[in-house]
């Protein structure tokens, strides 16, 4: 099946003209659940006019002249109103005058009954759009959960408390509208308190598109797989790129391989056009059916999360990964998962990093969950520090990418800027074992 990263970029690439998709976040949305005190009803089943129309006909008034003087409106907005009521069989006509069927009055005995209740209700209050939204609750998750998913947490629109201005019984009736339709049941009259309870995030994914050339970044979100407009519009108007601190790069060179590969390395625009020949069966990966039969090939910069899933997912002898920086946004919770399954099924695992004197490049809480798991799997994981790598190599039993990509951190480099990195991956065997043995040989030689 098609990734979530390349189906986004087939749907969503080219949202804003003149820039490309770069990237594509896992994000979370600030949301509060407030709970509302709120006086509602069953929703009545008929129109006021109606309403009023076959209450005065139960209570003795029938004919449309004098219902429309009682009520002061004018005879023919009485006679539609009657004409409405008697084709749905809740009146009849008898002699000039109204009368109210066995139907019709069992309409009368409910309106009579139907009276207003104080109710608290728990509602989703998006602190991104600052409107009431009908999230499932049972999606949301703590910030803390956010963060150990590697997620961006994004910005709220602003930092007031949520009160009755911003909770409405015209917003909750949008709501209860859009959720039920025309069969809605309840009618919110009022809402009487608001109490903010608990703050919560949705994921989201965020897009990022960038022009290198001008340095310019645009965001938008997707939410459930479509694209939410009116999210984007707010990103937008709280100037989200710079409080987030992105920005765009012009792309490091790739690698250039030894003159052998090199000659017979496919390039991207090939690569991606034999892809596009076959959209829905296979994700744009080394295991796709057309793409596998090049020996040497371009990797684009949506193809690295991809590769790196398959090497979590589905190696079964060796995996390794040298990457300058280590952040909780790629060595999430989730990831750890996979590679310890790698580890109990036997798979061989190295992982090096290292830039410059310390690690301030790297997220401690993400070194620290990968030194637990080495830990514990001493005879086949190997956690190395370097001093200073530039490499950035992902080898997964007979497949080798060696990029300008880095693996293991949130994006392009530390500094949180973004850039179309393109690499290449080599599946000729004799040719990943020599890269295989070599860069063991680099990290037990560098080693801190």
């Amino acid at each position: 099946m098609t990734s979530s990263f390349q189906l986004l970029k087939r749907r969503f690439g080219d949202e804003r003209p003149g820039m490309h998709l770069l990237a594509v976040e896992e994000a979370a949305v600030p949301v509060t659940v407030v709970q509302a005190d709120v006086l509602a009803q069953e929703r009545k089943p008929l129109p006021i006019i109606e309403e009023f129309l076959v209450r005065l006909v139960a209570a003795g008034v029938h004919t449309g002249p004098d219902v429309a003087e009682m009520l002061g409106l004018q005879r023919d907005q009485v006679l539609e109103a009657a004409a409405i009521q008697v084709s749905e069989n809740n009146l009849r006509r008898s002699g000039g005058a109204l009368a109210l069927t066995s139907q019709g009055a069992e309409v009368v005995r409910n309106l009579a009954a139907t009276q207003p209740v104080v109710k608290t209700l728990p509602i989703v209050f998006d602190r991104l759009v600052w409107r009431l939204a009908d999230y499932n609750r049972s999606s949301l998750m703590t910030k803390k959960d956010a963060q150990e998913q590697g997620r961006q947490l994004l910005p709220a629109r602003q930092k007031a408390r949520i009160g009755l201005g911003d909770v409405t019984a015209e917003g909750f009736n949008a709501l209860l509208s859009a959720r039920d339709g025309r069969e809605r049941r309840v009618e919110i009259l009022r809402v009487r308190k608001v109490s903010p309870n608990t703050h919560r995030y949705l994921p989201a994914q965020l897009l990022v598109y960038g022009d290198p050339a001008r340095r310019e970044v645009a965001l938008a979100l997707c939410i459930d797989g479509e694209l939410q407009a009116n999210h984007g519009l707010a990103l937008d108007a709280i100037n989200a790129v710079d409080r987030l601190g992105l920005s765009v790069g012009l792309p490091e060179p790739r690698p250039v391989l030894d003159a052998d590969l090199e000659s017979q390395r496919v390039g991207l625009a090939d690569v991606q056009q034999l892809a596009a020949a076959e959209p829905e069966q296979v994700p744009v990966t080394s295991t796709a059916r057309g793409v596998a039969r090049f020996a040497v090939r371009s990797v684009g910069v949506f193809e690295h999360p991809d590769l790196l899933t398959e090497a979590l997912d589905a190696s079964v002898r060796r995996l390794l990964i040298i990457s300058p920086w280590v952040r909780s946004a790629v060595v999430t919770t989730d990831f750890v998962s996979k590679l310890e399954r790698r580890l109990r099924a036997g798979v061989e695992v190295t992982i090096a990093h290292g830039y410059g004197d310390d690690d301030s490049g790297s997220d401690e809480t993400a070194l620290k969950r990968l030194a637990n798991l080495a830990s514990r799997f001493r005879d086949r994981f190997m956690l190395t520090r370097l001093k200073n790598t530039h490499a950035k190599i992902l080898i997964f039993d007979n497949q080798w990418v060696t990029t300008s990509f880095n693996w293991l951190s949130f994006r392009g480099d530390p500094e949180r800027t973004y850039r179309m990195e393109e690499g290449t991956l080599v599946s000729i065997v004799e040719k990943v074992d020599e890269a295989y043995d070599r860069y063991r040989q680099l990290v037990a030689e560098q080693q801190v």
